[in-house]
């Protein structure tokens, strides 16, 4: 084994990341052990960034492609910077244990840390709030577009007194506003993002940054147009970035597993994200409670179901164009997310109390109680900027303040590592029940008169099938395992068949045994190559001689 002088960088869970520090720490990664790391792109992003790819896995025992892969995506959503940081543990950690791990021997990751790039960097260096991406390419009237106007390199709140403003500030805490009552007296507040508002007409008809898009609504199952979802974009795979993912996910055959980062209130979550458990296959719901039990284990985020994820007095959700169904009907894979958690967890309210069914009282008492905890911390992001005056051009007096977005969205840094090592816990314990297809029992009888008889039996000792799921068997996408049999020069195949298609194979303790015979002269020492394309499975060869 060459000995690397590099060492492995250290992963920072002090700030969030920019896009540049981003760049800098994955090629880091690939400079300490260019035996395990390869760093390259799926794609570039809407404004010219690259969309990082780490392809991580032990070069001495195979190329990348010829492995069952484990796909892992974050950042999808612009905000929720967690899910790059949460990835690119999992990146550091597989390297950093692979002398005592053979994960790394078995299975390549394919890890996408920040699939959207420029809604990131948006939210990390602004603290701006968008989806995943907003439409400024033509401008609308009376539309207000995010922007800092006060030049503290931030984008936070305006709070504007007027006598139809739906906002008081809060007795009890006077950094809240918190809803206002019949009862209750002024001043009264609206409150709008900080920016200015293009073509304004004076009125209070104003709308924020025109059309939003959600990639996350956005995956090709399932997909509605909008206004039916939100969100949706134009058509499946409409956005570049997602269109890279897509791509990337359907030339890669050896994809076995799927897992996605996000940062809502902290949940492990598994299909469906429409309709119900009844509408999929038994038997895969069964495996799909198992796994995400024990990623609920490791992490400790609570097991919800897509359309079983949201606050207790609404009813179940269909989210359409959504990663959970694409995942599960169009590939047929078991898919996953992570919900890494928001700052209410951070501060020790739960997420069952967060989804609970709330007077506005009680959500009121909720913030307070995020303040209280922010407020005890002795070492501490700055989650909030207090009101300060400013005259708008348009507007007039406004002040700007509030909370920071990109805190507000996600868990404290070192609440996050924490959660991060559950992740990658439950990554490799899903990984490990790859498809593994081997050739097997493989030898040459000498018959007589220069025939050779050939056998071997193709089997499949991981624990997943290669069609991963029941839903997976009659899905296109899912290869079937397939035998090639390639002479060698000089040699006759005197059997009708050569190559096989096997279909897929059972988990464990399934094979298929294969025979053939050839004729070759005396002087041939090799007969054949024997190479078998197991999808899911990974892809193996063998050289056959007399």
């Amino acid at each position: 084994m060459m000995n690397y002088t590099k060492e492995i960088p250290i992963l920072p869970f002090k700030h969030f990341l920019t896009f540049d520090e981003v760049t800098d720490f994955v090629s880091e990664l690939a400079a300490a052990r260019p035996d395990l790391v390869t760093l390259t792109s799926i794609g570039t992003s809407r404004e010219g960034r690259a969309i990082h790819l780490l392809t991580i896995t032990d070069a001495e025992t195979g190329k990348p492609e010829d492995k069952p892969a484990y796909l892992i995506h974050g950042n999808i959503h612009a905000p929720e910077l967690s899910g790059t940081h949460a990835a690119l543990y999992t990146a550091r950690q597989l390297m950093v244990d692979h002398d005592k791990s053979d994960i790394l021997k078995r299975v390549v990751f394919y890890i996408v840390p920040r699939i959207n790039p420029d809604g990131a960097e948006f939210a990390v260096t602004t603290s701006g709030s968008i989806r995943s991406r907003t439409d400024r390419s033509e401008r609308e009237a009376n539309t207000l577009y995010q922007e800092d106007i006060n030049g503290d390199g931030l984008i936070l709140t305006m709070r504007q007194e007027h006598p139809d403003g739906s906002l008081v500030v809060d007795p009890k805490d006077p950094r809240l506003l918190i809803r206002r009552k019949k009862d209750s007296t002024g001043p009264f507040y609206r409150t709008l993002p900080e920016g200015f508002i293009h073509d304004w007409d004076g009125t209070d008809n104003i709308r924020v940054e025109g059309r939003s898009f959600d990639w996350n609504r956005n995956w090709s199952y399932d997909w509605r147009p909008e206004p039916e979802q939100g969100g949706a974009g134009d058509f499946p795979f409409s956005e570049p970035e997602m269109r890279a993912m897509a791509e990337f996910i359907h030339s890669h055959p050896n994809i076995f597993g799927v897992l996605g980062y996000h940062t809502g209130p902290g949940a492990t979550l598994k299909p469906p994200s429409t309709g119900s458990d009844s509408d999929l296959d038994e038997g895969d719901v069964h495996v799909m409670d198992e796994l995400a039990k024990i990623g609920s284990e490791h992490t400790g985020l609570p097991v919800y179901s897509v359309v079983k994820y949201h606050s207790a007095d609404q009813r179940d959700i269909n989210l359409r164009g959504h990663f959970h169904n694409f995942g599960y009907h169009h590939l047929g894979l078991f898919v996953f997310e992570f919900e890494l958690g928001i700052l209410k967890n951070s501060a020790g309210i739960k997420t069952e109390e967060i989804l609970a069914a709330k007077k506005p009282e009680e959500e009121e008492e909720e913030m307070r109680r995020l303040m209280k905890w922010w407020d005890e911390q002795t070492e501490r992001d700055e989650i909030y900027k207090p009101w300060t005056p400013f005259e708008h051009p348009q507007l007039g007096k406004v002040e700007i303040g509030g909370f920071l977005n990109r805190h507000l969205a996600g868990r404290t840094l070192p609440d996050l590592e924490g959660i991060s090592k559950g992740t990658y816990q439950f990554t490799v314990e899903h990984a490990s029940r790859h498809p593994r297809v081997i050739i097997e029992d493989v030898y040459a009888d000498a018959v007589g008169g220069g025939v050779y008889r050939i056998k071997a039996r193709i089997a499949n000792r991981g624990h997943f099938p290669t069609n991963v799921s029941n839903k997976g068997r009659n899905l296109r996408r899912l290869r079937p395992v397939r035998v090639e049999f390639h002479l060698a020069p000089g040699v006759n195949l005197l059997s009708n068949k050569g190559h096989y298609h096997i279909g897929h194979i059972g988990g464990i303790t399934d094979s298929r045994p294969l025979e053939w015979f050839v004729s070759a002269p005396s002087e041939a020492q090799k007969l054949c190559e024997i190479q078998v394309f197991g999808g899911t499975g990974g892809n193996m060869s063998v050289g056959v001689a007399k």
